[in-house]
């Protein structure tokens, strides 16, 4: 009984106890890790809550098909099974769920729920590098306008083209022609001072 509800809790993410509580299985988005090239898996957490809520129909549906039963008799089995757990942590103050957790009884109303540490064992990290390929066509936002990059390499080129084949204009002469007229000014001040 117990492969079948810690199977039926890794597929659904959601197994209810009656008597005990609700386990539910929390997943975090994957994470991108840009300055290592990293894509880290979604994490997991499980967590619970001490509500007394009783298993839906899929549950026992489920039960029956894994233990070969018909849904009555899974229902009652899993009665037993839920009953056993309590009257075990009402004993010992303390079961253990393979693959879930381990439950602790603080007092006559509250428990305590360590989960077991769930690694990355089913996906791992994965390595994103770029792959640059040459002569690929892939698209390239130019401001508001997405580009092939073919496309902006030929503009790109046509730009080059322009700058090479305009003759640079030689601009020598304006700082030559702002110097002389500071000399002209220069000396008809001189010799308008010093004529008369």
């Amino acid at each position: 009984m117990h492969n079948a509800v810690r199977k039926y809790f890794a597929l659904h993410h959601h197994l209810a106890l009656p008597g005990i509580g609700n386990f539910t299985i929390q997943i975090s988005p994957a994470q991108i890790d840009f300055i290592n090239r990293n894509i880290i898996p979604p994490p997991t957490a499980i967590t619970f809550s001490n509500d007394n809520v009783m298993p839906d129909k899929k549950f026992y549906s489920f039960l029956s098909h894994e233990l070969n039963i018909n849904e009555p008799q899974a229902e009652h089995q899993f009665t037993d099974f839920a009953s056993s757990l309590k009257a075990q942590l009402n004993e010992q103050k303390t079961i253990h769920l393979n693959g879930i957790g381990q439950l602790t009884k603080l007092s006559s109303h509250v428990l305590s729920f360590q989960p077991e540490p769930t690694g990355n064992d089913y996906f791992p990290v994965l390595t994103a590098e770029r792959v640059i390929r040459k002569n690929a066509t892939h698209v390239i936002k130019v401001g508001e306008q997405e580009k092939t990059s073919t496309e902006m390499q030929s503009v790109l080129q046509q730009e080059e083209k322009k700058v090479s084949v305009e003759p640079r204009r030689e601009r020598w002469w304006i700082p030559a022609a702002i110097l002389a007229f500071i000399g002209i000014v220069a000396l008809i001040f001189y010799y308008a001072t010093h004529t008369s």
